[in-house]
């Protein structure tokens, strides 16, 4: 910078507040000791790291980012934004940032000046004097007390505070207001605030604050004061007041914490300074640069580039107003724009037709900026950058149509239905399900599920627990086709230690860990007949004995099963005892397969998307129109489970942001026709083993690719006579 570098080194690293100077990439160029201090890090980790990685990265704080990224750009200069966050370091900080944006020259890149003060101490004494105000009604407490306790509230900060009853006269005072004051608490307490210091305090902004703005109010926040002390000289202050009053309503209590901004305000004023005196270099700037006085808006003084963009030669310019030279902004009302350029040391003003003096008309860039007794008015040729811009938006919308004629579709597209979070799609045909679900959720009446292979049998169960009054104990699954017959009675029914060979221990079986809650079984059909009686006596009397003990157990459990075959057909074939497929079939599900809800296709495929995308750190942004067509046209044996292990598969070959989707060929297609439910399956089956060696288990077996359990990859082989031709 150009400031005379000793001085503002000397101002710099007094300011009891932290500041930081920042590039215009958020990089650190310097920080004063106050910061290093007040934060704990050090001069050599600091300098030169972004602002958003310094002490790993705790200070990348979302409203820190919206300031310096979002408002300083469009403000050049913010004041009082309060932010809170916990730091590893410190542990949690309130703290009030003032921001703005400097250059030394005209066409340099900005610096960004940032103050930080620590106002933690101050919100916590306000927050205890509002829990202090709620004790002091609950409990009544005496007036002495209330002194007492507000005294020792007040006396643990560091800002100087002070408590005043209703008749404005001293109630306490912290030990730092009689430090920083210097003044002695035999002068103070009891005093009208006005009559302090021989008078000192009858400042009329003071008056107004405590006697017109406060009984309005009740709380009000940095009203600044500046004031001539005979004691301690000129000092600027912000003030925060807080009235309490008491339950009964006569009387109240006035907390006043007095924050010194004087260094604050000297160092603002020196920069602001040093930036007018060196940044504009008024002769030489490729910019027009007009100045106006503030009363009128009469031009004072242009620079050669301003002559060179409009025509105007220098005395022309001088004693007109910026309508006289083309400008298209509203100047009318000049006073009140000058009012809030005072206030915020610059107004912006983009693509601003102008009219030049030979009548062409260009497009400029305005700034207006403080420079004391005068304005500052920058203008900047952009008329070439509109027509970049134009010639970017019909390029922009092409791109638009483009993709259109991809069918790109958003991950927002995808609309989850609101209560059931796992399961998938808008559908008539899995809406008319989930609103079964609910229907028979809130009962205890059991529930046959019945759909194809991966049609999210598992899910509706999941959903019917969790809509249930019984959502609160578990929900334990048992997959049927996945245990032995040996084991299966064992596993549901528990055993006594010794009650077979290799019954070492005794075990809990799957129904006493129900209790209370729900039990589902997967692959009802495969349950052995013989243990179909002892399942139809627990749906009936709610009992059973463990294996190899004659003590009855009674249990509360709600049944829910599932399977993919037809039962009607087992109970013809003897292969499913008839009354107790009527116990189980009180309320049917039946889960319409995937090609028959084919519009729940996409919101599928982006939910899977987002799963892998999180797994595997890819972003998919779109689909092709052919994939799309792929996917819809494909039959889909295997349902969801399908079709979730061909998008896993997408995603691990896709290398850009749009999905590339193979599918293997249609098992329909090699057939001809579509066939029966088994031969279907097995089919597929036969072509998953084929694409794997015939290898069932493992990493990439046929069972993960199917999604199965291997033991019931084993089973369902066996009853559909698969067998790998030697």
């Amino acid at each position: 910078m150009l400031i005379q570098e000793d001085y503002f080194k000397n101002i710099f690293n007094t300011a009891r507040e932290g500041i930081l100077i920042l590039d215009e990439n958020m990089r650190v160029l310097t920080a004063n000791r106050s910061f290093l201090n007040i934060f704990k890090v050090d001069a050599a980790n600091t300098i030169g790291s972004l602002l958003y990685d310094l002490g790993n990265g705790q200070w990348n704080i979302p409203e820190l980012r919206v300031l310096l990224e979002d408002l300083l750009p469009k403000n050049e200069t913010v004041d009082d934004y309060e932010i809170e966050h916990n730091f590893e370091s410190i542990g949690r900080k309130t703290m009030l940032l003032n921001a703005c944006k400097i250059r030394e020259k005209k066409n340099d890149l900005p610096i960004i000046l940032l103050a930080i003060e620590d106002i933690t101490e101050r919100r916590e004494i306000e927050n205890g004097l509002g829990k202090y105000r709620k004790e002091l009604e609950v409990t009544k407490i005496s007036e002495d007390e209330a002194r007492e306790y507000a005294e020792s509230i007040i006396n643990t900060v560091r800002e100087p505070l002070i408590a005043l009853d209703q008749d404005l006269r001293v109630v306490t005072a912290s030990r730092s207001f009689y430090e920083f004051f210097k003044v002695k608490p035999e002068e103070t307490v009891g005093q009208l605030i006005y009559d302090l210091g021989n008078k000192q305090w009858d400042i009329p902004k003071l008056r107004e604050l405590l006697e017109t703005i406060l009984p309005e109010k009740t709380t009000f926040d940095n009203y600044e004061v500046e004031h001539e002390f005979a004691t301690i000289g000129r000092r600027i202050m912000l003030l925060n007041a807080r009235q309490i009053q008491r339950k009964s309503g006569k009387e109240r209590i006035i907390l006043l914490a007095i924050e010194d901004i004087t260094e604050r305000k000297r160092l603002e004023d020196l920069v602001a300074e040093s930036e007018k005196r060196y940044r504009r270099i008024f002769e030489t700037a490729s910019d027009g640069i007009v100045l106006l006085e503030k009363r009128e808006g009469t031009i004072t003084q242009a620079n050669p580039a301003a002559g060179k963009m409009l025509g105007y030669s220098e005395e022309e310019y001088v004693g007109k107003k910026l309508q006289d030279i083309g400008v298209s902004i509203d100047m009318s009302d000049f006073p009140t724009i000058m009012k809030a350029l005072d206030q915020s040391g610059i107004i912006n003003y983009d693509d601003v037709q102008v009219k030049t003096k030979s009548g062409e008309y260009i497009y400029t860039d305005i700034y207006l900026v403080d420079r004391a007794s005068l304005a500052q008015c920058n203008i900047r040729d952009v008329t070439e950058r509109k027509k970049l811009e134009e010639q970017l938006l019909e390029a922009h919308t092409k791109l638009e149509e483009q993709l259109q004629a991809e069918n790109r579709y958003l991950l927002e597209e995808v609309k989850l239905l609101h209560t059931h979070e796992n399961i998938v799609g808008n559908s008539e045909a899995i809406r008319s399900v989930l609103k079964q679900v609910e229907q028979v959720a809130g009962t205890d009446s059991t529930v046959l599920i019945q759909g194809e292979t991966g049609t999210g049998k598992e899910l509706l169960a999941d959903a019917i627990h969790n809509l249930s009054p019984r959502k609160g104990r578990l929900l334990v699954k048992v997959n049927c086709a996945a245990l032995p017959p040996t084991l299966i009675e064992s596993e549901l029914f528990g055993r006594e230690k010794g009650a077979f060979t290799g019954s070492h221990a005794r075990q809990m079986g799957r129904f006493e860990l129900a209790d209370g809650g729900t039990l589902f079984l997967d692959e009802i059909s495969e349950m052995p007949l013989e243990l179909q009686t002892k399942l139809l006596r627990v749906l009936q009397d709610g009992e059973f004995e463990r294996l190899g003990s004659p003590k009855t157990i009674k249990v509360s459990v709600r049944l829910i099963t599932a399977t993919n075959r037809d039962l009607n057909q087992y109970v013809r074939e003897s292969r499913f005892r008839e009354d107790l497929f009527y116990r189980l079939n009180i309320f049917p599900l039946f889960v319409p397969p995937l090609r028959e809800r084919k519009e729940d296709i996409l919101p599928l495929v982006w939910s899977f998307i987002q799963e892998f995308s999180a797994k595997m750190g890819k972003r998919i942004e779109s689909i092709p129109q052919k994939g799309i067509e792929t996917l819809k046209n494909y039959g889909w044996p295997g349902n969801v489970r399908e079709l979730r292990n061909v998008i896993e598969r997408a995603m691990i070959i896709t290398t850009g942001p749009v999905l590339r989707i193979e599918i293997l060929k249609s098992i329909e297609a090699k057939n001809g026709r579509p066939g029966t439910l088994e031969e279907i399956e097995s089919r597929h089956i036969i072509d998953v083993l084929n694409s794997t060696g015939w290898r069932v288990s493992g990493k990439a077996g046929a069972a993960e690719i199917l999604g199965l359990n291997p033991k019931t990859l084993e089973s369902r082989m066996k009853k559909l006579g698969i067998k790998r031709n030697k």
